[in-house]
C-alpha cells in the first residue's frame, strides 16, 4: 500500500479514532482558542485551510462567517469533509479540493488569502527542504498583511518522555529531540517520516514570514495514544483539560506540549 492509499484508508477511521475523541477534542478546542484570538475583530477573511483531514476546522471557520478553501492530498478525507454538508445547513460550504503540498502552488484562481491555517501536524509530515519550499508557496498565496497559523508537534512533549520512560522505552522517549526524522505507523504497512522542530527551527524555515507567537496546545492534556487512559479516569481528565485552560502562553511550556500553535506572517519586500 502507497502512503496516499494509507492516508485514504485512515479516513473512514479518523472522526471515531482521532476527531470524535476526548484527547483529539479537547487539544482541538485549545487550539480553536489560540486561532479565535487571532480572528477576533478581523470580519470575514479568506483562509486556505491545507491537511483539513475531515473537514472539522474548515465547516468551523465556515460556521463563523469566513470564506474557506479546505485542501488535503487524501481524496478520502476530502469526500467525507464534503459528506458533512447536511450538518451545516446555515453555513456557507468550504470548497474542498483534493491537493497535496507540492501542488498548493495551482491554487492561484483562489488568491490571495487572509491567513493559511494548518492543524495537528501535518507540515510536520515533509522534510525541511520541502517545508523551505512550502514556504514560498505561502509567500505567493497570501495577500501583504497575510498569515499564517499552524500547530505543529511539540519539540519536547513532557507527556511523551515519560511515558516511554516509564515503559522503559528509552530511545522513544527522545525520539522527538533527534534532529532526524523518526519514522511512525500510520497502517499495518506504512510508515510516515516525521520531522520535529523548535519553534525557532521552524522559524528559520520560512524565513519571508516573521514568528509572533507560539502556544502550548496540549501541555496537561496528554497525546490521543493515552486516549483509553484518559477514559478510564474521566475525573483525571477533566483535571488535565482545566489545567490546559489555565496554562499560559509561553514559548518555553510550547516546547513542553503536545502541540504547539505558532502564529507567524508575511514579510513585506
Amino acid at each position: 500500500m502507497n502512503k496516499m492509499a494509507a492516508f485514504d484508508a485512515l479516513a473512514a477511521g479518523y472522526d471515531l479514532g482521532f476527531g470524535q475523541s476526548l484527547t483529539g477534542q479537547a487539544q482541538r478546542q485549545v487550539a480553536r482558542r489560540w486561532l479565535l484570538q487571532f480572528l477576533a475583530g478581523k470580519g470575514s477573511l479568506r483562509i486556505l485551510e491545507i491537511n483539513c483531514g475531515t473537514g472539522d476546522d474548515a465547516w468551523w471557520l465556515a460556521s463563523l462567517g469566513h470564506q474557506v478553501v479546505a485542501t488535503d492530498q487524501s481524496a478520502a478525507m476530502i469526500d467525507a469533509a464534503n459528506a458533512k454538508g447536511p450538518q451545516h445547513n446555515d453555513v456557507v460550504a468550504p470548497q474542498f479540493l483534493t491537493c497535496a503540498f507540492h501542488e498548493l502552488g495551482s491554487l492561484q484562481d483562489h488568491v490571495p488569502f487572509d491567513l493559511v491555517f494548518s492543524n495537528f501536524a501535518g507540515l510536520n509530515c515533509i522534510t525541511p527542504p520541502q517545508l523551505h519550499q512550502l514556504g514560498k508557496t505561502f509567500q505567493a498565496l497570501l495577500q501583504p498583511e497575510g498569515h499564517l497559523a499552524l500547530v505543529l508537534f511539540g519539540k519536547y512533549c513532557w507527556w511523551e518522555s515519560c511515558y516511554y520512560l516509564l515503559k522503559g522505552h528509552w530511545r522513544q522517549a527522545g525520539r522527538r529531540w533527534t534532529q532526524r526524522p523518526q519514522l511512525a505507523r500510520l497502517t499495518d504497512t506504512v510508515q510516515q517520516s516525521i520531522s520535529y522542530y523548535s519553534v525557532r527551527q521552524f522559524s528559520r524555515r520560512l524565513p519571508t514570514f516573521r514568528l509572533l507567537t507560539a502556544k502550548p496546545v496540549g501541555l496537561f492534556i496528554p497525546p490521543s495514544y493515552l486516549e483509553p487512559a484518559m477514559r478510564k479516569h474521566p475525573r483525571l481528565f477533566h483535571l488535565l483539560v482545566w489545567l490546559d485552560t489555565k496554562s499560559q502562553p509561553l514559548p518555553l511550556l510550547s516546547a513542553l506540549a503536545d502541540h504547539t500553535y505558532v502564529l507567524l506572517k508575511k514579510n513585506v519586500p
